[in-house]
């Protein structure tokens, strides 16, 4: 990405958010090389350390397409989606049958396959403890994602955010993890979903509202403070995962 179109993107992010000192941020580059440098070695050694896990879960999907044969079919799903104004692939374990995928890949506008109803027999355990984003650490080792920052969405939702004026998944890279993930079922989370509900705004509008907070924090703090509070989000996810809250 040209270094003037980080520029004005990340001036007009600045006074979206409020941000005081927008000469400390031209070069949006140098302020998160350590954040995504971190990220892509993390990733490897963590890949590194999970492989026995990828292994018993390909086995896993396999022999649920044995016992199951409307749950047959490749182990791994694509899908396009927006990262720092880029488009890339994402990986995730298939967790919904091949005529779900098949659907959605035929209907650009809709859903993202997370939400299909069509959940194989292994997909339902693999999606409670969040297994099926495990495959994203090749996203993050090749840096086409980070660890935390605003989940990446898909080309549609991506167009309808620009045209709405939120630019901060063009400046801040994708994340396996972002601030309403690691909130999920959390008091303060409950109750802001249930002001929203009130006012009648749509959810989505409340987790936009907190990835762009995250993009105001990370403008707003140096490299060091930005990788603290990735291990904050980070940890309160991890207490999601282990309590499998996902569904």
């Amino acid at each position: 990405m040209p270094g003037h179109y980080i520029s004005s993107i990340a001036k007009k992010l600045i006074e979206r958010y409020d941000v005081v000192d927008i000469a400390a941020y031209k070069d949006l580059n140098e302020k998160f090389r350590l954040k995504y440098s971190l990220d892509r070695i993390t990733a490897c050694l963590l890949l590194a350390l999970v492989s026995p896990i990828f292994l018993l879960i390909i086995l896993w999907v396999k022999l649920d397409g044995l016992f199951f044969p409307e749950d047959s079919g490749s182990v791994f799903y694509l899908e396009p989606r927006i990262s720092a104004g880029k488009v890339f692939n994402i990986i995730k374990f298939r967790t919904v049958t091949m005529v779900a995928t098949k659907e959605i890949k035929s209907k650009p506008d809709t859903k993202s396959i997370t939400g299909s109803l069509h959940t194989t027999h292994a997909g339902k355990m693999i999606l409670k403890w969040y297994m099926d984003e495990l495959p994203q650490l090749f996203n993050i080792a090749k840096g086409e994602m980070s660890f935390v920052g605003p989940r990446p969405h898909i080309l549609n939702q991506h167009n309808q955010e620009i045209a709405a004026g939120l630019i901060y998944r063009d400046v801040i890279k994708a994340g396996l993890l972002g601030i309403p993930q690691a909130c999920k079922r959390r008091p303060k989370y409950a109750k802001l979903l249930q002001r929203m509900a009130l006012k009648h705004k749509p959810v989505s509008r409340t987790l936009n509202t907190l990835d762009g907070l995250y993009a105001k924090k990370c403008l707003n703090k140096a490299p060091l403070q930005i990788i603290l509070l990735d291990l904050y989000i980070i940890l309160q996810g991890l207490i999601v995962i282990v309590r499998g809250e996902k569904q």
